[in-house]
């Protein structure tokens, strides 16, 4: 079984975002976290991101951060319809309002946090690409986004070089552009921002079924 790892983010009606807690709160179920969340978490945050992770092959701190990072974390019955749900109002976003990353056997938003590290990382919303914003919390956010995304000079060519060295030794996506996974999100939170829209970022795999 293969897989296809897609990072959709769009520009969809602030409405519609402020309406989506109210539909699911309904929904019964207590909070999980993954094994280990804790742990992994004051890892990552406490400077496991600046471990060597490629040798050039994945060493044991690659392999612990992909798989904290596509744990999901503190989960509930209500955000697991509310991102299907974003995933429905993504349907209706195109051009500057949308963005797009697709990688076989890899995942675009884990590459983009690897290659921000943790502090930068820290920072953008929701949990490693997944995230459900009002108008007023995509304002409130553009700053930050904009003093981690849009860098340049010797910062941009670390951040790109690191998301390089993640999708070539974690993905199967050769020639993948790095440089779309700082442009493009920023550009619809930039969208929304001056439009007045709220924005749904949503994280997803696909799998394909192979036969030899």
């Amino acid at each position: 079984m293969s897989f296809t790892g897609v990072w959709a983010i769009g520009a969809v009606p602030d409405a519609e975002v402020a309406a989506l807690p109210g539909r699911f709160a309904h929904l019964e179920g207590e909070w999980t976290t993954p094994s280990g969340y804790a742990e992994d978490l004051a890892w990552w945050l406490g400077g496991g991101d600046r471990e060597p992770y490629f040798t050039p092959e994945p060493t044991p701190a690659a392999l612990r951060f992909a798989a904290f990072a596509r744990s999901g974390g503190p989960s509930a019955p209500a955000v697991v319809a509310m991102k299907e749900a974003g995933m429905d109002l993504l349907r209706d976003a195109e051009g500057e309002a949308a963005f797009t990353a697709a990688a076989r056997k890899g995942d675009p938003a884990v590459a983009l946090c690897y290659g921000l590290g943790a502090r930068a990382a820290a920072g953008l919303p929701g949990w490693f690409g997944d995230f459900l914003l009002t108008a007023a919390e995509v304002r409130a956010v553009l700053p930050h986004a904009e003093s981690v995304l849009a860098v340049t000079g010797p910062r941009r060519a670390e951040v790109i070089g690191r998301v390089d060295a993640w999708m070539s030794a974690m993905s199967d996506e050769p020639g993948f552009d790095a440089r779309t996974l700082l442009d493009g999100p920023l550009r619809v939170l930039r969208y929304a921002a001056a439009h007045g829209t709220g924005a749904v970022g949503v994280t997803k795999s696909f799998g394909i079924a192979q036969s030899y």
